[in-house]
Formats: structure tokens, sequence, C-alpha cells
């Protein structure tokens, strides 16, 4: 089993250093990679500068990225996270501990409703966060009868061939419950773990909550509803 951790990032100087000394201690620099949508400050010089390959993606946002990592990069199993120090390296053993135990697995989502997260505790922009999420889990554990408990959050590990399968078509960041959806609809393994989110070290969140609303909706009742019709793998 191949495994390798890649980071998602557009202009973290200020955090992408800690976030990849903390990946290469759990797992070495020769799995962990770095798919930058074109920044402009320093973050690539600080990727090559760690050894870590670095990659730009398509630039149509977090779901472009993540489809490009699915489709070039050479891995059985990848652990995706972000590159604002929010996500912990040293929960990755525990990851690669689910995967390892069941290879049938086909994702496996940290759930920050099983371990907690700073980002959900904060102002009134997160609290309305931490409900959207809620209402998005509801929604899905009612139409498909299972008892997920979290949906959006971007620190997963993910089995690649069955991503290619998927035909994932969102660029914003709500491909991350279209995966769990048109999981679902093709009934994969998914398990969750617990997690614990940290606030974001330095700078603001890309992802503004009230542009992003729209399209989560959007996404969410769509696939619900017609993502019967994308079961089609690309051609690799």
């Amino acid at each position: 089993m191949k495994v390798g951790v890649v980071v998602f990032s557009k202009n973290e100087a200020l955090n992408i250093s800690e976030v990849l000394d903390g990946i290469i201690a759990q797992v070495g620099v020769e799995q962990v990679c770095v798919v930058d949508a074109s920044s402009t400050d320093q973050t690539p010089e600080i990727v090559r500068g760690k050894g870590v390959a670095l990659y730009n993606d398509p630039g149509t946002g977090k779901g472009g990225a993540i489809r490009w990592a699915f489709d070039h990069l050479d891995y059985d199993y990848l652990i995706l996270m972000d590159s604002d120090c929010s996500h912990q390296p040293q929960e990755i053993p525990r990851f690669l501990e689910k995967i390892r135990q069941d290879e049938s697995v086909d994702m496996v989502i940290g759930s920050r409703f099983l371990g907690g997260s700073d980002e959900f505790d904060g102002n009134f922009i997160d609290l309305v966060r931490k409900l959207g999420n809620k209402l998005s889990v509801g929604f899905i554990n009612l139409r498909w009868n299972v008892r997920c408990t979290d949906i959006q959050n971007g620190f997963r590990a993910v089995r690649v061939k069955t991503m290619r399968e998927l035909n994932l078509t969102e660029d914003s960041f709500a491909i991350e419950q279209e995966m769990v959806m048109k999981c679902l609809i093709n009934k994969k393994n998914i398990q969750e773990i617990p997690s614990y989110e940290l606030q974001r070290k330095h700078g603001q969140p890309h992802l503004k909550t009230g542009e992003g609303l729209g399209r989560f909706i959007w996404s969410l009742f769509f696939h619900a509803t017609f993502g019967f019709k994308l079961r089609v793998a690309k051609d690799h």
C-alpha cells in the first residue's frame, strides 16, 4: 500500500513551514507533496526549501486542486490536509492505522464532532459554519440511512482508485461533501475517526462563509438528487 500526504496551499507562507515540518516528522519527506494555487507570497520557495515536491493546481478552486491530485499523483491512498495549521500532523498515524487495518476502506474522515474544533466555538460566523455542517450531515444521514457526523472536514484519507471512479465534478470546497455523497451512492466504505481542529494560526481563511453557502447548498441537493447519473468512471 503506497500512501502519500498532499497539502493544499494558497499564500500560506506564515503557516506552511510548520505544517510541513510536522508532516515530515510523521511520514518522511518522500511521501509529502504540496499542490499550490499559484501563491504570490513565499509559499513555493518555502516548500522547495523543505525538499517537498511542489505542483501547481489548475486554478479553478480547492475542488479542482483535489481532483488534480487524484488524477496525477501515484499513490494508493492519499491523506488530504490544509496548510493553515488547523489539521494536526500528529493525527496522521491514526488515519494510517485505520486504512491498514482494512484495505476495503475507501475514505476515512477526521470528524470534528467526535474530536472537537476550535473553529466551531468562536464568533457568529463559526457558529453558522457549525450549524450548516450539522444540517448537511442530518440531510445525508436521512437520505442514505447512515450515521455520519462530519462530511465537510478536509482532513481525510482516501483510496485514490475509488475517487477516480466517482467522476467528481466540484471545483469549490463543496467537493468534500460531494465525495461523501458519491461514496454513499456507490456503496463505498466510509469510516470516521475523532480529529481535533485548531484555529488557523496566521492569516485569513480563503473560504468566506457567505460566499460559499450557496454552492454548498446547491451541491448538496444536486448530488443527492441526480448523483446516480454521474456514476461513470473516468478513463485512466
